[in-house]
This record gives structure tokens, sequence and C-alpha cells, in this order.
């Protein structure tokens, strides 16, 4: 979490701490733009596809 949260720093303007990012997973406060870095800097794409 460490590392996510200090390339969240680098690339996106994020706090530099983990309590932080650990705090708004832990209350589901966490916005969707959010979301979206998140996955970003984790090497993930947030793909919506439609249910079968």
């Amino acid at each position: 979490m460490g590392e996510a949260v200090k390339r969240l720093a680098e690339d996106y303007g994020w706090s530099e701490s983990v309590p932080n990012l650990s705090g708004k997973l832990r209350r589901g406060s966490l916005r969707y733009s959010e979301a979206l870095e998140l996955a970003d800097v984790l090497g993930y794409d947030i793909i919506w596809q439609k249910r079968r």
C-alpha cells in the first residue's frame, strides 16, 4: 500500500499518508475518480461491461 500511496502522490497529488488511503477504503468513502487513479497506479483499468 505504501508504494501505491507514493505513486498516487507523485502522479495525482494525493497525500502521502497510508492511513489516509486505508481509512477511505475502510469507510467506503473512496470517490470514483480516486478509484480510477488508484487502479491506474496499480496497473489496472476499470471496465464497465454489460451483463449477459
